[in-house]
């Protein structure tokens, strides 16, 4: 979930990293965010019906033989990516303005390090730092706060190859983020694999995604429309709330064993992916939220 506006990564850096590798220029279009009108709103309920919501299910279980080959060439990853994705990170951590920030590992995690991407995959680079004077339980909420600033600036301005560029920032390597046996792990920093991708076993049941995913569009929609209904007196965190749920409820299909394509974590995948992305949903609204209820009218 992200956090309150932070100004750590400035609208100069963010236009500077806007150039996609494929060499596009910046977009001529402003990066900042711009400020709602006081008691509007801007978000969308989903209104995917079963038929669209099946469709998209068939879509995503219909699963790629190789990796993603903008990304990669075989098993080997394409080097001006790696070589772009490393300085990209550099001149991030270097404009946190955290002192003494070290970078330990920079890893790909997620769909395209795997055989479950799809066009609407993207590059899930996750940094993981640490500071000599600041413990990791001092330093995760202000790189939360870094990662938050970070994806308003960048998300959907930088591209390889069409492959939209995500980075994340950690003060350690939690349980989520430790090798697993054929879930694909790859080191930009070692140019290797950490744990090489295997084809998961289909552990996912389709009338149980369509069941599942009908259920958070409604919780989601029901959300919204109370939001709309009186945006200046909403509790803002109980966006945060359906968002930690929903989190929950991935991860529940890899605790229980299950792998990257359980009904769990392709429902989730699939909430991205409806005419309304939910789980970025819910991450605007809280932010809306909170802009609306500081302001004055």
């Amino acid at each position: 979930m992200r956090s309150p506006r932070n100004t750590a990564t400035s609208t100069a850096l963010a236009l500077a990293l806007a150039t996609a590798i494929t060499g596009c220029s910046p977009l001529a279009t402003s990066t900042e965010t711009p400020s709602p009108t006081v008691g509007s709103t801007t978000v969308l309920q989903a209104t995917d019906t079963d038929a669209q919501i099946n469709t998209a299910i068939n879509a995503m279980t219909t699963f790629p033989e190789v990796l993603d080959p903008r990304i990669w060439n075989g098993m080997t990853i394409k080097q001006d990516v790696r070589e772009r994705t490393i300085a990209i990170v550099n001149e991030l951590v270097a404009s946190v303005g955290v002192k003494d920030l070290r970078i330990d590992a920079i890893d790909l995690f997620g769909s395209n390090a795997s055989y479950e991407y799809d066009d609407s995959a993207d590059l899930g680079v996750h940094v993981f730092t640490s500071s000599p004077t600041l413990t990791p339980e001092v330093l995760t909420p202000i790189l939360k706060q870094i990662s938050d600033g970070i994806a308003r600036k960048i998300e959907g301005k930088i591209f390889f190859y069409g492959v939209p560029l995500e980075v994340t920032l950690h003060a350690d390597r939690t349980a989520s983020y430790q090798p697993q046996k054929g879930i694909g792990n790859y080191s930009f920093t070692k140019d290797s694999w950490v744990s090489v991708p295997t084809k998961q076993p289909n552990n996912y049941d389709k009338v149980r995604m369509l069941a599942d995913a009908k259920f958070y569009i409604a919780k989601y929609n029901a959300l919204i429309a109370e939001y709309e209904a009186q945006p200046r007196g909403f509790e803002c965190g109980r966006f945060d709330e359906l968002d930690n749920e929903m989190s929950d409820y991935r991860n529940a299909g890899f605790a229980a064993g299950s792998g990257s394509r359980s009904t769990e974590n392709l429902t989730y995948r699939l909430l991205r992916r409806i005419s309304v992305n939910i789980p970025d949903g819910v991450d605007t609204s809280q932010e809306e939220c909170e802009l609306l209820r500081d302001s004055l009218s």
